[in-house]
């Protein structure tokens, strides 16, 4: 659907971007279950699963942390693209591996290992295009990451409890099929549909500068919150018409423009990640929303790739009871993200992240070290996904007022691998936990010490600091020239 002069219109482009991340992230979120289940159900070794999920979240957080630089140069919609559709490739030999009986644990390593070196760089890029699609669609951030967490909430509910079902049906390898098959059709609906849309928005600016529209003084602060690296690096894209002189010669400093030599592109990139942990360090309160995630993605992978599936094989329950669980997890959580999002601007944010963490976190772990009944561990975890529902929004809404424009991109994908950066050891942890010490100590372990990562921030002041900024430097109120 197209507005004046062929404009795609904003409420479209917003669409396709979510339902790019919805099929995405379903595909991902079914793979979260398939691959462990699968390595459990061949090896019933809770240490080699881990050993499996730890190698495919390494290569996640080395490319998470290796992209940022690239994504600026290159833009975030080719990125996100070329990312899913190389994924999607690889993912597909698993099921055509196990068809033709040449399956192994050793080609599976190397397929995760690829996988998900793609999958670091295209969740940064997606994330990087979140100011550019509020602009667009000239939505307040806060409405745009809640919009964002409640897709990612529907993908990992439909995920699981479709996942479970799948898995049940026609068994781990060929499940993963779901999984390619929501790769390519997300990286079609960004390249389909979101990327021309945003070029020839970069393209049409009278200023001819690969901003959005025409500005005034009034509202050249909130602009430049809102459209930032994003819009620049879509306007270097050959697509986009003739580069103007500025971006000509940052494209030349990023090592791509004529007589620059590989030795100084290198260099350039070098700097361009320094600048980028300078950026996140100059931001106290962003990278408390940092290093906190950092430790809870941990524990969190360590019960979604290990201890969930190992507890349920303990209790002699199936695939289906597995998919049961995370399904009741995330759709209390999705019901909590579109909550969030019609509330996103009225929320008492301090409290509702300290609440939210509370509810989310230490229960469920307590719950199955105890051994619940299943009922039990239900309603525990559906209580958790409300209170994480309410996370996001507020996280990424925080986040995204305060990283500067010139650097969002190298400031996302660096967030990304630290965010993600312990994921792989607490897959090991869980493995290795598992196997010494036990599920249930292993267990009991990890909810106390997510409760005390999560509870931080009321003993640190300076972590508090999340409220919003004074009106006028949000970009709440940024439109498009008609």
């Amino acid at each position: 659907m197209t507005g004046r002069a062929g404009r795609t219109s904003p409420g479209t482009v917003l669409v396709a971007w979510l339902c790019s991340d919805i099929v995405s992230l379903f595909g991902t979120s079914l793979s979260s279950l398939a691959v462990p289940w699968m390595v459990l159900t061949l090896t019933h070794n809770a240490a080699v699963t881990g050993m499996v999920s730890a190698i495919q979240l390494g290569m996640l957080v080395l490319a998470n942390l290796l992209s940022g630089p690239i994504i600026d140069a290159l833009g975030p919609t080719r990125i996100s693209v070329a990312c899913d559709t190389i994924s999607a490739c690889f993912i597909a030999l698993i099921p055509l591996l196990w068809l033709v009986h040449r399956f192994s644990i050793p080609a599976l390593i190397v397929i995760v290992a690829v996988a998900g070196a793609m999958r670091g760089p295209s969740n940064s890029a997606k994330s990087t295009l979140s100011p550019r699609v509020a602009s667009y669609a000239r939505q307040p951030m806060e409405r745009i990451t809640g919009l964002s967490g409640t897709t990612d909430r529907l993908a990992a509910t439909v995920g699981s409890a479709v996942g479970g079902i799948i898995v049940g049906a026609v068994g781990g390898a060929y499940a993963l099929a779901f999984t390619s098959l929501g790769l390519i059709l997300g990286a079609s609906l960004i390249g389909l549909i979101v990327r021309p849309a945003l070029l020839a928005d970069c393209a049409q600016s009278p200023q001819g500068n690969g901003t959005d529209s025409p500005r005034t003084a009034a509202t050249d602060t909130a602009a430049r919150s809102t459209a930032g690296t994003a819009a620049d690096t879509m306007a270097q894209e050959p697509e986009a018409g003739r580069a103007p002189e500025a971006t000509r010669n940052r494209a030349e400093d990023h090592g791509h423009g004529p007589g620059t030599s590989r030795r100084n592109g290198a260099s350039r990139y070098c700097r361009d990640l320094v600048a980028g942990w300078k950026a996140l360090k100059a931001l106290p309160v962003v990278l408390a929303l940092t290093l906190i995630p950092s430790v809870t993605n941990m524990i969190d992978v360590a019960w979604s790739d290990v201890l969930t599936p190992a507890w349920v094989m303990a209790q002699h329950h199936s695939s289906q009871s597995l998919g049961l669980l995370f399904a009741a997890f995330s759709l209390p959580a999705l019901a909590a993200s579109i909550a969030a999002t019609a509330l996103a601007t009225k929320l008492p944010r301090f409290p509702v992240l300290v609440i939210g963490y509370l509810v989310a976190g230490a229960p469920r772990y307590i719950a199955m070290a105890l051994n619940a009944p299943i009922p039990v561990l239900l309603i525990v975890l559906a209580v958790g996904g409300l209170g994480m529902g309410f996370l996001n929004p507020i996280i990424g809404a925080v986040v995204y007022e305060r990283i500067p424009d010139e650097t969002r991109g190298r400031v996302v994908s660096l967030m990304g691998a630290i965010a993600w950066g312990l994921m792989p050891l607490g897959s090991l942890l869980g493995g290795l936990g598992t196997h010494l010490i036990g599920l249930n100590l292993t267990l009991g372990i990890s909810g106390a010490l997510y409760l005390g990562v999560t509870m931080l921030p009321l003993f640190i002041p300076s972590w508090r600091d999340i409220g919003r900024p004074q009106s006028g430097s949000l970009p709440t109120h940024e439109h498009h020239a008609a």
